[in-house]
């Protein structure tokens, strides 16, 4: 199951920057974007497609090149 995560980043300026990802079992991939609402939709997707973790990479170019 597919499942946003999020991490705090520091931004060029010094300020705090919240950014999402994704888990999926033992994959992880954060900092993917800064939209919650954007990747809460593509996790949602991609549970009811049933995608498989082997694939995240790919996943995550399709959705960053949208």
């Amino acid at each position: 199951m597919w499942q946003v995560i999020s991490c705090t980043i520091a931004a060029e300026d010094g300020s705090s920057v919240e950014t999402y990802g994704l888990k999926c079992n033992s994959t992880e991939i954060n900092d993917i974007t800064l939209s919650k609402q954007e990747i809460t939709e593509f996790a949602e997707q991609l549970n009811r497609l049933g995608a498989s973790e082997i694939h995240a990479s790919e996943l995550v170019e399709n959705f960053l090149g949208k």
